[in-house]
Formats: C-alpha cells, sequence, structure tokens
C-alpha cells in the first residue's frame, strides 16, 4: 500500500499546470429523468430588443428615479447659485441704399444690405471695438466718479460709478471662493484687461432681427442699470467710432480734390486755348461738304466701276470679230458677229441669192463700218474712263486735306470734353465732401436706446429642476442600460444552460448570513420555506431514479471558487437527505477546512474525529474511526486532512470499491470536492459519484469562469456521469424583476 501510495504521488508530482480547454465541448451527459439540454430560446419566446429595454428599466426604476431626483437637485443648486441677470438691448439701424449710388452691374439693393448688415456685425464684435467699448466705459466711471459724492448717492441710478461690467459665471465663482487669488496672479494690467474683456464678450450679445435692417446690441448684467448703460456705451461709441472714420475719410478726401483742382483747371485752359488756336490757323470746317464730297466720290467710283466694265465688253466684241475676220469667216459669221439689225437681213438675203456681187459688196461695205464703229465706241469709254478718273483724283485730293484738318480737330475737342468733365465731377465731389464733413453720418444709427430691464433673464432654479431631472433620467437609464449590457453573470436557468451546455437543476434562495444552526432550522425547522422547498426538490431532482428504487446514492457537490456556495449546497443537501429517511453521509475534502463544516463539527458532534477521508480510503481505519455522528441532526460527516493528497487517492484508489463499502452503510453520499478542481483529478470522478452539481452563485459567478471550470471538470468529454449546474444565493424579489419565468418564480409564488 505504501508503495502504491508513493507511486501515486509521483504521477501526481509529474502532471504538468492545468491548462484550459478550448470553449466548444461536447455536452455533458443529462441528469436521470430529465430532458437534453435546450437553447435558451425553446424556454420562452424569444424578447424582442424594446421588451428587454422595458425588463431592464423596470427592474432598475428606482436607481433611474434616484438619478432624476439627483439631476433635479443638482439643477435646482447651480440655478439658486448662479446670479440673476438682467437683459437691455439697444436697436441699430442700416441706412438703406439710395437708387442713385448702385453702380451698374451690381447686385440687389437686399444683397448690398445683407453684406453691409454682417460686415457691422463682424465689426461690433471685434476685439478693437470691445477696448474701445472698455475705455470708455472707464472713462464714464472716473466722471462719474470725480462729481459730488452726495448727489450719487441720491441718484436713483448709478452705474456710471460702478466698476466696468463683470459677469461671473458659477465656474468663475467657485474657482474665485477656492483660489481668491487666482485672477490676480499676474498682478499686471495686461491680465486685468483680458479679464473685463472676457466678461465684457461673455456678456454682449450682437445679432440681426429677422430679415430687417435692425441689429440688437444686448448685455446681461446682475445690474439692470449697468446693463443698459453698457448697451448704449457699446452702440454709440460704435456710432460716433465709424462717423469719425467717415469724416476723416472724406476730409482726406476733399484734401486731395482741393489740391488736384488747380492743375486740372490749368491744363483745361491750355487745352481750350489749343482748340481755339487750331479753328483760326485751319479755318471753319463744314462737315456736311466734306460729306458731299465723300458721296461725289461714291459715284464717280460707281461710274468709273461701270465704264470699265462697258469698255471691256466692246474691246471684247472687238477683238473676236477683228479675230473671224483674220481666220477668213464668211460674211454671215461676220455680221452675225457684229450684230447689227441691217447686216442680219443683208445676210438673209445673201443667203438667197449667193451668186449676187452687189449685195457682197454692199455687205462687206457695211461689216467694215460696223468694225469701225465698235472701235469708236471703244474709244469713247476710254475718254469717259479717263475723265472720271481725273475727277477722282481732284476729290481725294480733297478729301484729304478735309480728313487731316478734322484729325486734328477731333483730337483737341474730346481732350476738352474730358477735362470739363473731370472738373465738373471734382466740383460736385468737393461740394458732397463739404456738407458730409459738416454733418458726418454713419451709415447705421441708434434705433432705439436701452433701458433698466426690470424681469431678470435668468429663470428662476425651480424651471431648472424639470430638465434636470429628465436629463439626468436619460443618463440614468443609459448607465442601467450598459451595465446591464456589461453584466456576464448568471441571472436564470436558461441562460446557465445556453451558456455552460449542461441542465441547470434548480436554484437555491439567498438566505442570509450562513450558519450551522440557521442553516438547520431552514431546512429542517421551516420546512414550507422557499429554501427548504428548494433543496429538497434540487435533490430529488438530481436523482428521481435512485430515490424511488430506494437505492444508495452519491452526489459531488463543486464550484469555482468558495464564494460560490459549494459548501452550502453540499450540507443543504445533506440536511435535506435526512427527511428521505436512512443514514447520509457528508465527505467534505476541503483540505484546510471549512467555517460551514468547523461550525457543524463543533456545535452537533459528540467527539471529534481523529482520522481523515485518505486513512478511510488507505485502510488505516475503519469508517466509525474516520466519520463524526452528528446524532442531533442525524449526519455523519467525514473531512480530509490538509495533508491528504487528493490526486494520488483518486487515481490510485478503487472509487467503485470505497463507494461500494459506503453505500452499504449510508443511503445518501454528498461529497463537497475543493473549489476550482483541476483537470487531473477529475479524470478519476467516475468512479467516486453518481452525479456532479456544479454551484453558481447568482449574478456574481463571471460566465467565462464558470464554463472554464466546468470544462475542466468535463475533461474534454471524457467524464462519463451526468453534470448539472445549480445557482446559488438567488435574490427572488430582484430575480423577478428580469421576468425570465424559471423555477425561481414559483419559489416566490409559494412564499407570497
Amino acid at each position: 500500500m505504501n508503495a502504491t501510495w508513493q507511486e501515486c504521488k509521483m504521477v501526481g508530482s509529474a502532471i504538468s499546470p492545468i491548462q484550459l480547454p478550448r470553449v466548444n465541448q461536447l455536452p455533458a451527459p443529462v441528469l436521470e429523468g430529465r430532458v437534453p439540454v435546450r437553447s435558451l430560446r425553446e424556454y420562452v419566446e424569444p424578447p424582442t430588443a424594446s421588451r428587454q429595454l422595458f425588463v431592464i428599466l423596470a427592474r432598475r426604476k428606482w436607481s433611474i428615479v434616484a438619478f432624476a431626483v439627483l439631476g433635479g437637485l443638482l439643477a435646482g443648486l447651480l440655478g439658486s447659485l448662479r446670479p440673476v441677470l438682467y437683459e437691455s438691448t439697444t436697436q441699430l439701424i442700416v441706412d438703406a441704399p439710395s437708387r442713385g449710388s448702385l453702380p451698374v452691374g451690381a447686385p440687389s439693393s437686399q444683397d448690398l444690405v445683407d453684406s453691409s448688415i454682417d460686415d457691422h456685425i463682424t465689426m461690433l464684435s471685434s476685439q478693437d471695438h470691445l477696448r474701445r467699448v472698455m475705455a470708455a466705459l472707464r472713462k464714464t466711471g472716473a466722471a462719474e466718479t470725480g462729481q459730488d459724492n452726495s448727489a450719487s448717492r441720491n441718484s436713483r441710478l448709478e452705474p456710471s460709478a460702478t466698476p466696468p461690467p463683470r459677469t461671473r459665471s458659477l465656474a468663475g465663482g467657485l474657482l474665485d471662493w477656492l483660489w481668491p487669488g487666482a485672477d490676480q496672479a499676474d498682478n499686471g494690467p495686461q491680465a486685468e484687461d483680458a479679464s473685463e474683456l472676457r466678461d465684457l464678450r461673455r456678456g454682449m450679445r450682437v445679432g440681426q432681427e429677422l430679415r430687417s435692417r435692425v441689429i440688437s446690441v444686448a448685455f446681461a448684467d446682475d445690474s439692470p442699470a449697468r446693463a443698459a448703460l453698457v448697451a448704449n456705451t457699446f452702440a454709440q461709441v460704435y456710432v460716433d467710432s465709424l462717423a469719425k472714420k467717415r469724416q476723416a475719410s472724406d476730409q482726406q478726401e476733399l484734401d486731395a480734390i482741393t489740391a488736384s483742382l488747380p492743375g486740372l483747371q490749368n491744363d483745361l485752359q491750355a487745352a481750350a486755348d489749343r482748340l481755339e488756336k487750331y479753328r483760326l490757323s485751319h479755318g471753319a470746317i463744314d462737315q456736311g461738304s466734306a460729306d458731299n464730297a465723300a458721296r461725289e466720290r461714291a459715284d464717280l467710283s460707281q461710274q468709273l466701276s461701270m465704264s470699265k466694265a462697258d469698255l471691256a465688253a466692246v474691246e471684247s466684241r472687238l477683238r473676236y470679230v477683228q479675230g473671224l475676220r483674220e481666220h477668213g469667216a464668211s460674211l454671215t459669221a461676220l455680221a452675225e458677229a457684229i450684230g447689227a439689225p441691217e447686216l442680219a437681213d443683208l445676210a438673209a438675203r445673201q443667203a438667197l441669192a449667193p451668186a449676187d456681187q452687189e449685195l457682197r459688196a454692199t455687205m462687206q461695205s457695211k461689216i467694215e463700218q460696223g468694225v469701225d464703229k465698235i472701235a469708236a465706241d471703244a474709244n469713247i469709254f476710254r475718254a469717259q474712263i479717263a475723265a472720271l478718273e481725273s475727277r477722282k483724283n481732284i476729290l481725294d485730293a480733297v478729301m484729304a486735306d478735309t480728313a487731316s484738318r478734322l484729325s486734328g480737330l477731333r483730337a483737341l475737342e474730346p481732350q476738352v470734353s474730358l477735362l470739363t468733365q473731370r472738373y465738373n465731377e471734382l466740383l460736385g465731389r468737393q461740394q458732397d465732401l463739404t456738407r458730409r464733413i459738416g454733418v458726418p453720418s454713419a451709415g447705421i444709427s441708434i434705433l432705439s436706446a436701452a433701458w433698466p430691464s426690470t424681469i431678470p433673464q435668468t429663470l428662476p432654479a425651480i424651471f431648472l429642476v424639470p430638465p434636470g431631472m429628465i436629463l439626468f433620467a436619460i443618463l440614468g437609464a443609459m448607465y442601467v442600460t450598459m451595465r446591464n449590457h456589461f453584466d456576464r453573470t448568471f441571472r436564470g436557468e436558461a441562460e446557465a444552460e445556453a451558456v455552460l451546455k449542461v441542465p441547470c437543476v434548480g436554484q437555491i434562495p439567498e438566505a442570509g448570513g450562513m450558519h450551522a444552526k440557521q442553516l438547520r432550522n431552514l431546512v429542517l425547522g421551516e420546512r414550507r420555506s422557499a429554501y427548504s422547498r428548494a433543496v429538497t426538490s434540487l435533490l430529488i431532482a438530481a436523482a428521481p431514479n435512485a430515490l424511488r428504487a430506494r437505492s444508495s446514492y452519491t452526489a459531488l457537490v463543486t464550484s469555482s471558487v468558495p464564494q460560490d456556495g459549494g459548501t452550502e449546497l453540499a450540507w443543504s443537501l445533506a440536511l435535506a437527505g435526512t427527511r428521505l429517511g436512512g443514514r447520509v453521509l457528508l465527505v467534505d475534502l476541503e483540505r484546510k477546512g471549512v467555517q460551514l463544516t468547523l461550525e457543524f463539527l463543533h456545535q452537533f458532534s459528540e467527539r471529534k474525529n481523529r482520522h481523515s477521508f485518505a486513512d478511510y480510503v488507505c485502510n488505516r481505519c475503519d469508517l466509525e474511526g474516520a466519520v463524526a455522528r452528528l446524532h442531533e441532526i442525524g449526519i455523519d460527516v467525514m473531512t480530509a486532512a490538509p495533508s491528504d493528497d487528493l490526486l494520488a487517492l483518486l487515481s490510485c484508489e478503487d472509487g467503485g470499491k470505497v463507494m461500494a463499502d459506503l453505500h452499504a452503510t449510508y443511503r445518501i453520499v454528498i461529497i463537497n470536492l475543493p473549489s476550482a478542481l483541476g483537470q487531473p483529478e477529475a479524470k478519476f470522478l467516475p468512479g467516486w459519484a453518481d452525479v456532479v452539481l456544479f454551484a453558481i452563485r447568482w449574478r456574481k459567478t463571471p460566465r467565462t469562469l464558470a464554463r472554464g471550470v466546468l470544462e475542466l471538470l468535463q475533461g474534454n468529454g471524457s467524464l462519463a456521469i451526468p453534470v448539472g449546474s445549480v445557482l446559488t444565493r438567488v435574490n427572488l424579489k430582484k430575480h423577478a424583476g428580469y421576468r425570465l419565468e424559471d423555477s425561481a418564480d414559483l419559489l416566490r409564488e409559494q412564499i407570497a
């Protein structure tokens, strides 16, 4: 036996560290009398997203209400701490552009107004304008401070005697309260100016009113009089500065015009003198005579073109007739070429009497006369063309002289006209600038001045409570939803079966602090309680066939961590087993001892056992020496010593023989294994138990931890005995809020 024991130890020490198996494992065998594992959707109807959200919000409604109440309190507190602000508004109106001032091709007047309003709003919000306003406010405050103090005290409104406006936010006030010297850290004028500019910009509001030409300038402050003063000063300083800028620009332009007028006047006088001298030296030029000469030249050109065309036609006929005569053409052909009616008649007669010589001589004489007549016509056309060209040359000379005289005149007249027009424009511009300088205009004016407001701008603190409650209620709902989404624990039977792929045998209600006497009273004393019913139902559901046949039965109880309630479950099952008749044995293999087991042994044991589970298995003592009898509750207890090697015991000893010996004495044997039992020990479990009950603490045990430990127990599918999970310490009231519709709801209905 000792040699075998040493071999077992060597085998146990040679085993490598336990590695987590893969997630996808074969499902464990099903408990006796229980249907195969089903998916979550087979238990209840698939919940919709809206129903899940409703269940989550309904379950944590008080948390959301607490968020809403907190938000309302915070909003009311912040509203009561912030200062009451009064807003005063000054209205400015932009001058409409006149129709005469719009240039040709410019956009519409409305576009010009919109562009001008944008420019004014930008300049009103500029840093330079804010500095001018701050300087004006300081000057006004200094002037009012120098007046009679009694008059200042009797004055109803004394905003100018106050320092420059300061509108402090709640954060700024808290910062001043927590760190009084924060604003005076630099103690320099630049830091003070920057702070005042920031306060002035924070309280100012500039914008266009609808689509009109009106610009509103509003300032909010805790003093109505100071708010009106700042708004009016803000607008007045802008109008005055813009008017001064325009007046200075007009004055500069007027000076330039005044300086340029004498030179322009001299240029105009010189141009007029040159024009007059040219007219006197070249005489008066009639534009009508020049036009007549041009028309006459055009007519001559037309006549010359026609004469040249006629001359070309006559010369062509003459050359044709002469060519026919040179080639010996007949008289008839010559008569047809000349085309005279008389020759045509003679040709017809000669064709009837070809032998008539007198007729032939007459035709030759007429042909000679026709040729001479054509030559004379050609000479007449040549003489006519020569006369027309001579007349044309004379007209060209006259027109060239007229054009030369007119070009000089036309070169001088536009100069005089342009200089005259420019001089008149400058005179008109000078008069206009003189008038504008005398009465300066900024293009924008104050339509309505600001008055101290009697109605505060800020809403009372009570009006901030509903928005704060709504906002924090939404935040609370989001927090509850996100917390539920990231909650990766077990909350129901269907969820446990879907994740662990083993049946969930039952759920054990929460019973407060578990002590030995309290646990005994819950299971045996209060048999109609939910806890007693749940434990008893679990024991019967785990092995209905064995209990029905009144045979011996062994259940192995384990968990992921000690806080999952494995020891409590083992003792509860042992106590419930006493109600079924027969002896009950609880084997607690926690080597360092468990507080609950120690309490039972201390309170109900008649004698302290001196031997351990290993001593009995290794035949170092009999059963009576290893068992502590608790006669008051009817349970025998066997524990493991801290030095016991469970791996060697489970692997080297015949578990079936040991359990057969125990079954001969006990009807129910409950074995409480150490929490998170490793994979090597799990391979030897089939010979030691009939069923494995895996304890999972409700809403505490992480899914990944429970699944990993359960896969270690199953040993890659090598575990042949049934495995079932048990949810422990279930809060029935909170569980009902999940609306999972499982056995926990039935337990709650029983105790209601």
